[in-house]
């Protein structure tokens, strides 16, 4: 991987990058994936490689790839059959092998295996071949590849096949994203004093473990630290929420500008994971009921900060009920917000005391003394000032800051005598002590940052301080020491918000009533407004305008414009010009213009002292329009152009001769750098980044101040030979696409011209040979990085690089050879298959990363030097070594500050100790333990990785702080022995699968135990103090054979266990009381029959049951009195699980069944109701069995109803018809033993019947002709039942006039095995996601001939019905009885209801019954059931209905 300078930034561009194979899972599982993850405002790169024509990876997929955070390939069976794929992977494994644990590969596997991606079965190694065969493939570009799919086949990730669908799995990926992206969490004050016991006590108070709903007010004065407390607890809490939280910054400011709410509801909504939603809201009212109807459904946390008015609480949060868990935080300065009833909310008041006064010095003197302690006559100053500022964070923090210039006492105690003039509330004065202290030229740089530079790059606006003369360099330093302003490390202004609103405050007294007559102006209406006024000006120095909404109506008329004289800072978004701008926005310094429309018509825009000219976006300039704008721009200093797709050439620069800065990003068809660029020769940064340009041109070399030049992503094929004589350079990077390669060539002799030189970066496949040794001149360089070249020899002269600090050589396959390299040097990363000679490195006495090894290519043995002999590297942190048949490092223990270890292939018996430092240790294919060190004390942290051994003897070593222990892919381990590891707290043991015992002495400290995909496991063994088998501990815990004992009392603080994927074991049984346990999995133990002892888990939380097949009894479960979740699913032999009247499980508890004759989901309480249902529906077929005679007359006059109703129908239907067609169906009517019969018949148009019930029409008569009005009020409830020969369907109707109360708004009718697990779980959970409360029938686990009655509630109380008609739909009867009943409910609801349709892998007129697919799925069932006319006529005319109504086809959508 080309690495970029460890001291810049590129900025993130994409957070994720999706890697997967098109025809495999484009349209279905990535594309569902990829909006889960944007939709919870994921960054995230999905590439395609079946939409690419060339045969290099393009820039935009270079820089998608380099500049991702995590990486998520989705491994399917033909992935390794496409190169782009395995480029694409190779590519960021390197970038993640080299981002010291910044980035991180999180990989799928969809329908493969782990060890088919290790190449452990024939199905990847075979495709490699083929591919390599066809495109003719070296050898070290397919080992590269292999090297890859091994190393991410090892990381444990997803398998599909774990999951009850793909929307389950989807919802796991985006919230462990979301975790480790952390994008949720806020950035806090550097400086944290008093808050550890205010956050402990607000988390109680939210208590986010308890299922109520809870909002919580902290309210206090402006400056007392709210915000920060917020922000603390909020970061604290938010990965318990997933995706669902949101925190709304500066409400009450927002708030105050037009469509202010409306933008603060759109995040709000977005910012929870449903950006769809947000999109629609374009007023107020809208907005509150789309929130609503999401906060009735998902568990939220929502930080509102900085509230004055209950009216922002109602419109951000409405007025409805919230759902159980969620968690509302409100920070405000008025007491009265939430002085409101909501309806099953508690409602807490947090009050926000000051600081007391000991953490009020603390804070002050860290600002005042910078830490130090101070002289007794400024402690007693100090203690009086603390006082006159009562405790106020902010206020301590910026008047410290602002004392720690004013050396004398003097200057003190008049500052002390302004703050007791100040009221002690009013902290506007407070804090303009400071701002009045500073002279006229800081303070307009104060209020610049606090109108619109907050969270933007500080180089610009000092450029236009500078040509303002306002002494930038002073002035930022003055702000940063009094904290009124701060820098990030990203180089940007950071602000309170107190001084935002002190600095705008100050600008609108300038004059409350004109906006037109003040110095600054942002707000987008009040920018209007002084525009469309037809006086001058004068005072207006900047503005902000977004016309992001209006761009095509508010047209900005050049004499507009015009009349703000003095204007030297415009920002401009989506905005039209238009007129003649001669002498128009002369004092002008700095335009920043975004997406303008291309009917923006300026005319003669000179811009003769504009410094900074930043256009983006921007498809009205093109060359000409480029050429004409800076011509006459003799002062610019900063010229920045990204996403201009009409640049095709860098203008005549000749007009701009003080230009400093000069970049081109993203211009797609800028294919040529003009040779004029050399007359620049005030240029000091130029950069160039994923353009089409293929020549540099040699007049570069004029640029004699250039001090950086980057080139990033470009077909570059060489750098020219005029750039080695740019004496003022310092940057110099080469970045390219990976496995890029055109003409050879190398680095000249002339390189050591570079004198100033400190950054060298080349990832250029075309550089090759031997680099010059006059590289070994360059008295400054610091970063050399040539990783991913052809080079193939370092010179002798690399060690005379006094300054160099970082060595990179990565996939540098070539270099056999290192020379002695410098001592300055801390990083030192060398990766090549030919390496065969490494020096001494003792003398790298500075080194702290050290990062050796062969790619797996060593056969040789090293033949000189001894890079083992490392004992004088005193700094070294992290070692990674990997030279195959090269011995041990004898010298560790010596190295003070090694904290982790990574070894691969060594022998490990010259291995004789290890440091004391050591915290992480990972051995990878090693084939003893035993020589390990026997004391490692510090070591927290121990992986085992691919190991041939039988067994491991732990036992022997000394690991008193072991604390996570990791053993993984030993396929031949037999057993291993675990004592004298008090503290272990995590044991994971994956896929080891002849691994048949743990035995262990101690587990008193273990919190977690995995075991996952060990075939043959069956024993735990606790072999007791002493160190040898205990009998009587082995049989209490072995019992018979088969059997495997938990003991609790060995276990004592285990929380959560995990058993995956054992075929030995018959039975589990715990043993004794626990109080810590939480979570117990039982995945995949398809022989595992018994569950027992789940009673003496008294405080377990979960517990996950999952394609257990042969599991028939679950003991002591209705025992568990705090199970907050239960999980079933696939183990289809259970017996009976939960006794609905006599268990002990909360009424909270989420109950999830499936795959055992019911699905079903929900809380306990809605169990019970559905277990009850199902009772009554039993009983009441008993009663209609008894009661068969009685019904017979009723059931024969429905039947005979609905034959007339139907003859009368098809009469009105044949006056439309000719007579040939009427002829034609009567005949082929009584025609029984001819199919053409049936298929005429669904080919009927549908009734005018149907018709009038889809406009909401039908008559009284017409419904009441379907319902029959029992006698018995019990036999209502009965929905089907058969009669004589014939199979009627009584809907059940309810009272029009009332409302049952809609248990659910969706109801979703499909075939199981055609989309359950795939495209109906999907939409499942991104319904739900989205606050929707979702019916989801599956026919297949039904065992009856009824539609049960909470299936029938569920179609009768929903509102909107989705069909997923799928190829083999109309083969069930029960999706044909549901869409009837959905149809006859959606007639009779007279426009209240609605049908959805999707038309999965079928098309419209398959479902009209003009193909043979669904006519004949009828009259399969026909045959099949013996089901009469009528039920048939019912089923093909409902499938007409519905196919008359718009929907969605599957095949018509991108994914």
């Amino acid at each position: 991987m080309a690495s970029s300078d460890a001291g810049t930034s590129q900025g993130s561009e994409y957070q994720v990058f999706l890697s997967f194979r098109g025809p495999d899972t484009r349209k279905g599982f990535t594309d569902v994936l990829f909006h889960s993850l944007t939709d919870a405002g994921i960054c995230v790169f999905r590439d395609d490689e079946e939409l690419r024509v060339g045969e290099r990876i393009d820039g935009s997929l270079q820089r998608a790839i380099d500049n991702s955070e995590i990486y998520i390939p989705i491994f399917s069976r033909n992935y390794a059959s496409s190169k782009w794929c395995l480029l694409e992977l190779t590519r960021s494994l390197a970038n993640t092998s080299q981002s010291q644990d910044n980035k991180e590969i999180l990989p799928i596997f969809f329908d493969v295996k782990s060890d088919d991606v290790k190449l452990k079965t024939a199905l990847y190694r075979d495709a490699i071949l083929s591919l390599q065969r066809e495109k003719e493939l070296s050898n070290e570009e397919v080992d590269a590849w292999r090297k890859a799919l091994k190393e991410v086949g090892a990381i444990k990730g997803w398998g599909v096949n774990m999951y009850k669908g793909h929307g389950e799995l989807i919802k796991s990926v985006t919230e462990e994203v979301l975790k480790k992206l952390k994008t949720k969490h806020r950035l806090v004050t550097k400086y944290l004093v008093g808050i550890d016991d205010r956050a402990e006590a607000l988390s109680k108070w939210l208590d986010v473990n308890f299922d109520d709903v809870r909002l919580v007010q902290i309210h206090g004065m402006g400056g007392i630290g709210k915000t920060t407390l917020a922000k603390v607890v909020f970061n604290q809490f938010c990965s318990h929420f997933g995706k669902c939280c949101c925190f709304l910054e500066h409400v009450r400011v927002k708030s105050s500008r037009a469509d202010g709410l409306v933008e603060l509801q759109k995040k709000l909504l977005s910012d929870i994971g449903l950006p769809t939603r947000a999109r629609s809201i374009d007023e107020i009212d809208y907005g509150m009921r789309r929130i609503g109807e999401v906060l009735r459904n998902k568990k939220v946390l929502i930080v509102l900060d900085d509230v004055d008015s209950i009216e922002q609480v109602e419109k951000l949060v409405g007025m409805g009920t919230l759902y159980p868990g969620s968690r509302i935080l409100i920070t405000t300065r008025n007491k009265g917000v939430l002085q409101i009833h909501r309806s099953k909310c508690r409602t807490l008041d947090y009050e926000m005391e000051v600081m007391s006064t000991n953490h009020a010095l603390e804070l002050f003197k860290k600002h005042a003394f910078n830490g130090d302690s101070p002289s007794d006559e400024y402690d007693d100053l100090s203690r009086e000032i603390v006082s006159a500022l009562r405790g106020l964070p902010l206020a301590l923090e910026v008047i410290g800051s602002f004392l720690f210039q004013k050396k004398t006492q003097e200057q003190w105690e008049k500052t002390l005598t302004e703050l007791r003039l100040a009221p002690h509330s009013d902290v506007f004065k407070t804090l303009k002590i400071a701002y009045d202290a500073l002279t006229f030229r800081q303070q307009q740089i104060f209020l610049d940052i606090a109108c619109f530079f907050t969270s933007e790059d500080v180089t610009n606006a000092t450029y236009m301080w500078e040509d303002c003369k306002f002494l930038p360099y002073t002035g930022i330093e003055v702000l940063i020491s009094r904290s009124l302003v701060k820098i990030t490390e990203n180089n940007k202004f950071w602000m309170h918000d107190q001084l935002i609103d002190l600095g705008r405050e100050i600008v609108l007294r300038e004059n409350p009533t004109n906006p037109g007559d003040r110095s600054r102006i942002w707000i987008d209406e009040e920018v209007l407004d002084a525009i469309r006024t037809k006086e001058m000006k004068r005072n207006v120095q900047a503005l902000y305008l977004n016309l992001y909404k209006s761009y095509l109506e508010d047209v900005i008329e050049s004499e507009e414009i015009g009349r703000f004289e003095h204007l030297r800072y415009l920002k401009l978004k989506f905005g039209t010009f238009v007129g003649n701008f001669a002498d128009r926005l002369t004092a002008l310094r700095w335009i920043c213009w975004n997406g303008p429309p291309t009917t923006a018509k300026p005319v003669n825009m000179h811009l003769k002292n504009v410094v900074i000219l930043e256009l983006s976006d921007n498809e009205l300039i093109d060359d000409s329009n480029l050429q004409s704008l800076i011509k006459m721009a003799r002062k610019m200093k900063v010229l920045s152009l990204s996403y201009s797709p009409n640049i095709t050439r860098t203008p005549d620069f000749s007009g701009c001769s003080s230009l400093e800065r000069l970049s081109f990003r993203w211009c797609p068809n800028l294919r040529k750098i003009d040779g004029c660029i050399g007359k620049l020769k005030c240029l000091i940064d130029l950069t160039i980044y994923d353009c089409k340009i293929e020549d540099l041109p040699e007049e570069i070399g004029g640029l004699v101040n250039l001090q950086q030049f980057s080139v990033h992503f470009c077909p570059v094929k060489k750098l020219p030979d005029s750039i080695w004589k740019l004496k003022a350079l310092r940057k110099l990077i080469l970045r390219s696409f990976p496995h890029f390669a055109t003409i050879s060539w190398n680095l000249p002799d002339a390189i050591a011209n570079l004198q100033k030189l400190e950054v060298l970066q080349v990832n250029n496949l075309s550089l090759e040979g031997q680099l010059p040794s006059g590289i070994g001149s360059l008295p400054f360089l610091r970063i050399l990085n040539l990783s991913e070249t052809r080079v193939s020899e370092v010179p002798k002269t690399v060690s005379m690089l006094s300054h160099l600090e970082r060595l990179e050589l990565r996939e540098c396959d070539e270099i056999r050879e290192l020379p002695v390299l410098p001592t300055s040097l801390t990083h030192l990363a060398v990766s090549s298959k030919s390496l065969r000679v490494v020096p001494d490195l003792s003398n790298l006495t500075n080194l702290v990363e050290l990062d050796l090894n062969d790619g797996g290519g060593g056969g040789e043995e090293l033949s000189s030097g001894e890079p083992w002999s490392i004992g004088r590297l005193s700094k070294l942190i992290k070692l990674s070594f990997g030279l195959h048949n090269a011995p041990a490092f004898a010298e560790l223990a010596s190295l003070p500050l090694l904290n982790e270890v990574k070894l691969s292939g060594l022998d490990l018996h010259t291995l004789s100790q290890l440091p004391l430092s050591l915290k992480k240790l990972s051995l990878d294919n090693f084939s003893s333990i035993g020589s390990l060190s026997p004391n490692m004390r510090n070591l927290s942290y121990l992986m085992l990785f691919d190991s041939p051994m039988l067994e491991f003897q732990l036992h022997g070593l000394q690991l008193p702080n072991v604390t996570e222990l990791h053993i993984s892919e030993c396929g031949l381990l037999r057993r291993f022995k675990l004592s004298s590891m008090r503290k272990l707290k995590v044991v994971e043991v994956f896929k080891c699968q002849m691994l048949g015992e743990i035995q262990f002495s101690s587990f008193e400290s273990l919190e977690e135990l995995s075991i996952a995909w060990c075939d043959l496991f069956g024993k735990l063994v606790d072999v007791g103090e002493a160190g040898h088998d205990s009998k009587e501990s082995a049989d209490e815990l072995i019992g018979c054979e088969g059997s495997l004992i938990l003991p609790s009392r060995a276990l004592n603080k285990l929380r959560s266990f995990q058993l995956n994927g054992s075929y030995v074991i018959r039975k589990i049984q715990v043993v004794g009381t626990s109080e810590s346990w939480e979570i117990f999995d039982l995945w995949y133990c398809r022989f595992a029959q018994i569950l027992g002892g789940l009673s003496n888990l008294k405080n377990l939380r979960e517990l996950s049951l999952f394609n257990n097949e042969e599991l028939r009894v679950v003991e002591g479960l209705n025992e568990l009195e705090f199970l907050d979740e239960l999980q079933v699913d696939g183990c289809i032999s259970l017996e009976s699980l939960i006794d609905v009247s006599s268990t002990k499980l909360p009424y909270t508890c989420d109950i999830r069944i499936s795959g055992r004759g019911e699905d079903f989901r929900g809380s306990l309480l809605s169990y019970k109701h559905h277990k009850v249902n199902m009772t009554q529906l039993a009983l009441s077929v008993s009663l209609s069995l008894s009661l068969l005679s009685h019904i017979t007359h009723y059931g024969n006059q429905f039947c005979d109803l609905n034959r007339n109703r139907r003859a009368t129908s098809n009469r009105n239907r044949n006056k439309n018809r000719k007579a040939t067609s009427n002829g034609n169906r009567n005949r082929n009517r009584k025609d029984t033993s001819n199919g053409n019969r049936n298929r005429n018949r669904v080919g009927e148009a549908t009734s005018n019947r149907n018709r009038n019930w889809s406009r909401g029409e039908g008559t009284k008569a017409e419904e009441k002709a379907g319902e029959i009005v029992f006698p018995m009020p019990e036999l209502q409830q009965i929905v089907m039942f058969d009669v004589g020969p014939h199979q009627c369907t009584f809907p059940v109707s309810s009272d029009e006039g009332t409302s049952l109360g809609s248990e659910y708004q969706v109801f979703l009718s499909f075939r199981g095995p055609d989309t359950r697990v795939g495209f109906t779980d999907v939409l499942y959970h991104s319904l739900t996601d989205a606050g929707i409360c979702v019916f989801r029938d599956d026919e297949e686990l039904r065992v009856d001939e009824r539609i049960d009655q909470s299936l029938l509630r569920a179609i009768d109380n929903s509102r909107i019905y989705i069909p997923i008609f799928s190829r083999t739909y109309a083969l069930s009867q029960w999706c044909l009885r549901e869409l009837a009943q959905i149809v006859a409910n959606t007639f009779k609801s007279k426009g209240n209801k609605e049908i959805l349709p999707i038309f999965f892998d079928v098309e419209p007129h398959d479902v009209k019954l003009k193909t043979p697919l669904d006519r004949d799925a009828i009259l399969n069932l026909e045959h099949e059931k013996k089901l009469s006319n009528e039920q048939e006529d019912v089923w093909r005319e409902a499938l007409m209905e519905v196919d008359a109504i718009k929907g969605w086809e599957v095949k018509k959508h991108k994914g």
